[in-house]
């Protein structure tokens, strides 16, 4: 984990939870940082596999919830915003976590089939 890209990516692109009634988007900001700076090809694999958003070219995190993931994906015709949901709905940090990298692996997997 590189500590100083996500305190950078914090500062560049600080967290405004879509639902602060949310505990999970209320409390993500740390995470989606991470996911922002050291996770980009994760992002744009589940942007591609999961969101079916084959033509981007770039993905970031905007918000996390209980239920899943809000990407912006950057695609040659523009910007979309996608979701990506999780298995099954989370409560906290560890659960996104966890979630994530199931996104991540799951995703993976079908682009290299």
């Amino acid at each position: 984990m590189n500590h100083e890209e996500t305190e950078k990516e914090m500062r560049e692109h600080p967290h405004a939870p879509a639902n602060p009634d949310d505990p999970v988007s209320h409390g993500a900001a740390r995470a989606i940082a991470h996911l922002n700076a050291d996770h980009e090809d994760s992002l744009l694999d589940m942007a591609r596999a999961l969101a079916g958003c084959d033509e981007a070219t770039a993905a970031r995190c905007l918000d996390a919830d209980r239920v899943g993931l809000t990407l912006l994906a950057a695609t040659p015709k523009g910007e979309l915003t996608l979701r990506v949901p999780y298995d099954e709905p989370i409560d906290d940090a560890e659960g996104l976590r966890k979630a994530t990298v199931v996104l991540a692996r799951r995703a993976r997997g079908i682009l290299t089939e």
